[in-house]
């Protein structure tokens, strides 16, 4: 049974959460799914002005309590205000624009869904199966018709008493299973180019240019694509003439460039943070690519822009 009821949630007072607090995470098994809860916490982008364009292989689910943002979802910027909410599945293209001196507060709540190993009882709904028709969600602008604000804010004040409880974890994965009943009606919503060559390419190449403080997976990118990675690398070396590997090696490549330009790092250091595993590897594949050494190329280069 859904938690959610048909109640707007009105003169929201926030609990005192610190913002960017990981408030709960964890992971639980429940029939044939496996669900990790990657964070919960509270969002407030203080002085950031925007997000670039980017997409991950978990679910995002952002709702607004104040202020106000500009989303895209991989087309023109919608407004979000409070009491409104977007869903984000895995391998959507996304982007922000924040207010810097008047920040929105909101939820933001990440997890993801994996088929668990163990056998599902006879007569027994599927839930991984139930969970994972939010990887078709429609990309859009919701109102909250549903309590879902009220019930975020019950999910804070509880984690804030006892953090990452079983209990606590429960009422997060219960909210998920929540939203996958909702069939509310899309106010403002845009279409977006989700098949065709160009939008995989670009996907790609979002993915591959992302943040890489966390390690590249690229089975999980043609997962959230809804393909094998087999498929998924067979296609893109024909639609672009090079391998996903061999792209991922020269953007790392590009980036340590203007590290070894314009920094100190030492260049152990860089090979570390441009994800190009070694410094053994990263110095040979620098020298097949570029025709010298890192050493030498930041010797001939310094200081230059």
């Amino acid at each position: 049974m859904s938690l959610l009821n048909p109640l707007h949630p009105q003169g929201i007072i926030f609990p005192d959460v610190q913002p960017y607090q990981t408030m709960l995470s964890g992971n639980l098994v429940l029939n044939d799914a496996a669900i990790e809860i990657i964070d919960f916490l509270l969002e407030v982008p203080a002085g950031f002005a925007q997000c670039p364009p980017h997409l991950h292989t978990w679910y995002e689910l952002n709702y607004v309590f104040e202020g106000y943002l500009k989303t895209s979802f991989g087309g023109s910027m919608l407004d979000i205000h409070a009491g409104e909410f977007f869903l984000i599945p895995p391998g959507m293209e996304h982007a922000h624009v924040y207010v810097p001196n008047n920040p929105h507060k909101g939820a933001c709540l990440r997890w993801k869904v994996n088929r668990g190993t163990g056998d599902l009882p006879v007569n027994t709904f599927s839930t991984f199966e139930q969970l994972n028709v939010l990887s078709n969600w429609k990309p859009g602008v919701y109102d909250d018709e549903f309590g879902l604000g009220s019930l975020l804010l019950s999910c804070f004040e509880n984690t804030k008493q006892n953090g990452s409880s079983i209990a606590n974890l429960l009422q997060i994965v219960q909210v998920i299973f929540s939203i996958t009943e909702l069939s509310p009606e899309r106010k403002r919503w845009i279409e977006i180019e989700t098949n065709s060559d160009h939008s995989l390419l670009r996907k790609v190449e979002i993915y591959l240019n992302d943040d890489q403080s966390y390690a590249v997976d690229v089975h999980r990118l043609a997962a959230s694509l809804h393909m094998s990675y087999g498929h998924l690398a067979r296609k893109y070396k024909k639609l672009s003439g090079q391998t996903i590997i061999d792209r991922m090696s020269q953007i790392r490549l590009e980036r340590s460039l203007e590290l070894l330009r314009c920094t100190d790092q030492p260049i152990q250091e860089i090979a570390y943070v441009t994800g190009l595993s070694s410094l053994s590897y990263y110095s040979r594949l620098f020298k097949k690519i570029y025709g010298m050494s890192p050493k030498d190329y930041r010797e001939k280069n310094k200081g230059s822009s």
